[in-house]
């Protein structure tokens, strides 16, 4: 969400706080505080360190899987700098549908 909108960690920290449809996206309550923008930057960091950043593929691919989205059995990965290139040539609309 924050890079289809081009914000900075501090803008989407604020938008978190201040908008309905990011906290129904994050799974927040009504009441959530938010967090401080600097969360977003040491999160990023703790991905590459930790290696993990299959890790949330992973687990993305099995919540697609048990929804029907892709089917079990195939290839169904792909280069990420492909992928990123790609979304990035779609409009947001298209990225959310």
């Amino acid at each position: 969400m924050q890079f289809i909108e081009g914000l900075t960690d501090r803008q989407a920290s604020e938008l978190v706080r201040a908008r309905i449809d990011w906290k129904y996206m994050l799974g927040l309550e009504l009441t959530d505080v938010g967090f401080d923008y600097s969360l977003l930057s040491e999160f990023r960091n703790r991905l590459i360190r930790g290696d993990k950043s299959t890790h949330v593929l992973d687990e993305l691919l099995r919540i697609f899987k048990a929804t029907g989205w892709v089917k079990g059995g195939e290839k169904q990965r792909m280069d990420s700098t492909h992928v990123l290139a790609v979304v990035r040539e779609l409009h947001p609309l298209e990225v959310v549908g």
